[in-house]
C-alpha cells in the first residue's frame, strides 16, 4: 500500500480528527475560564450540550450506517462551542434544543461534516435566540464574587451597585455572586443623557458611571456568556489556532479593524428623558475635558460581547470559511462590519452570530471573486 505523508510546506493540523482536537483544546480554554467565573453551572450546561450533540450524531450514524470514528469528535466540538455561547444559568431545555438543532440541521439541511456552509454552533445559537429570547437575554448576568470563584453558587447573588467594580465591592455574608448588566447590553441600547448635555459628556458618563472597568471585560469579571466573558481566554485560544495554522491572521486583523472603524463612525443613540432620541455620529472621535472617551467607547465594543468568540473560535472553521488568503480578508471585513451594524444600528442581541451566518452565506461569492486566474485563461 502506498502511503503519502503531508507535504513539507503544510504546517497546520492535517485530517479531520487532528484539526478537531486542536479546536477542542482551544475551546477548552474558554470553558476553563467559564468554570472559574461561573462554577459548576458551566459544567452543567457543557455536559447537557455535549451529551445531546453526541446522541443526535450517534443516532444519525446508526440510521445511515455511517462510520462513527471521524464524525462524533466533530459533534463533541459543536456541543462544546454551543455551550460557550450560552448564559451559565440558562435552563436545561435551551442546551438540549439548541445542541440538537445544531447537529441535526448540519446533517439534514447543510450537507454534513465538510459540506455545510453555515457554522452549526452559530445556527443553533441563533435558533434558540429566536425561540427563547428571554432566557438568553436576562436583565442581569451573574458572576461569582471574590473568594467564591470556581466553587461558589451563582443563585446566591445580589446586584452589584453602580460605580462599584467587582474587586472593590465588599462581599456581604451569605452572598456568593454578583449580578450586573453586561457592557454589550449598554452599548446596543440608547444612552440616557441630560437635557443640554454634550454628546461627548454622555459618552464620558457612560464609561465613568455605567460600564464596569474596561479590564474587567478582558478577565470576564464584567459577566457574560460562558465562553464570551473572558476575552483573555478567547485570545489565548485564538493564538493556539494561529500557531497550528487554523486561524488566518489576515482575517482576524481585518475583522477587528473593520469593527473598530464602524464602532467609531456609526451613530450613538441619545435619549434625553422623554424627548425623541437623537443620533451622534463619529463617537470614536469624542473628546471630553482632554480625554479620548471615544477611543474607550470603541475598545468596549471590541472586547465586550460575542465578537471575539465568533472571530477567533467559530469563524476559522475550514468548512464554512473561504479558501483563499484574499477571501479571508473579505470574510473578516464582513464579520466585523455586519456585527457592528446589527449591534449599533439595529440593536439586536447575538449580533456576532448573525454576522457569522451572513459571512458564511457570502463564502461561495468570495471564493469566486478571489480565486487566482490560471495563466492563459
Amino acid at each position: 500500500m502506498l502511503r503519502a505523508a503531508a507535504p513539507p510546506y503544510w504546517h497546520g493540523a492535517t485530517g479531520i480528527v487532528p484539526m478537531t482536537v486542536v479546536f477542542l483544546l482551544a475551546t477548552s480554554m474558554a470553558l476553563l475560564a467559564g468554570v472559574v467565573l461561573f462554577g459548576w453551572n458551566t459544567l452543567r450546561v457543557l455536559a447537557i450540550s455535549v451529551a445531546v450533540a453526541l446522541l443526535v450524531e450517534s443516532t444519525f450514524n446508526l440510521l445511515t450506517r455511517r462510520s462513527r470514528s471521524w464524525s462524533e469528535s466533530h459533534a463533541l466540538l459543536v456541543g462544546a462551542l454551543f455551550a460557550c455561547t450560552l448564559p451559565p444559568t440558562v435552563g436545561w431545555h435551551v442546551p438540549v434544543i439548541g445542541s440538537a438543532l445544531a447537529v441535526a440541521i448540519e446533517h439534514a439541511l447543510l450537507g454534513g461534516l465538510g459540506n455545510y456552509h453555515w457554522h452549526p454552533a452559530a445556527v443553533g445559537r441563533v435558533a434558540v435566540q429566536m425561540l427563547f429570547d428571554e432566557d438568553l437575554t436576562p436583565d442581569r448576568w451573574p458572576v461569582l464574587a471574590p473568594g467564591r470563584l470556581v466553587w461558589g453558587n451563582l443563585t446566591a447573588g445580589q446586584p452589584l451597585p453602580p460605580l462599584r467594580s467587582w474587586a472593590s465591592h465588599p462581599v456581604p455574608d451569605g452572598v456568593q455572586a454578583f449580578t450586573a448588566i453586561r457592557p454589550i447590553d449598554h452599548l446596543r441600547s440608547p444612552l440616557e443623557t441630560a437635557a443640554g448635555a454634550a454628546p461627548a459628556e454622555t459618552i464620558a458618563a457612560l464609561l465613568r458611571d455605567v460600564l464596569p472597568p474596561w479590564p474587567d471585560t478582558l478577565t470576564g469579571l464584567a459577566a457574560g456568556a460562558i465562553g464570551e466573558a473572558c476575552t483573555i481566554a478567547v485570545i489565548m485560544a485564538g493564538l493556539l489556532l494561529l500557531g497550528r495554522g487554523l486561524l488566518r491572521p489576515r482575517m482576524a486583523v481585518a475583522a477587528v479593524v473593520s469593527a473598530a472603524i464602524l464602532a467609531a463612525i456609526l451613530p450613538v443613540r441619545l435619549q434625553p428623558g422623554s424627548q425623541p432620541a437623537t443620533s451622534y455620529w463619529l463617537p470614536g472621535a469624542a473628546i471630553w475635558q482632554g480625554l479620548p472617551v471615544g477611543l474607550g467607547y470603541v475598545c468596549y465594543h471590541i472586547t465586550a460581547g460575542e465578537f471575539l468568540l465568533v472571530l477567533l473560535l467559530l469563524a476559522p472553521d475550514p468548512s464554512s470559511s473561504p479558501l483563499t488568503s484574499r477571501g479571508h480578508v473579505l470574510f473578516g471585513v464582513a464579520i466585523g462590519t455586519v456585527t457592528m451594524l446589527l449591534r449599533v444600528v439595529v440593536g439586536i442581541p447575538a449580533a456576532g452570530y448573525w454576522a457569522l451566518l451572513v459571512a458564511n452565506t457570502l463564502v461561495p461569492l468570495i471564493d469566486r471573486a478571489t480565486r487566482r486566474r490560471v495563466l492563459g485563461t
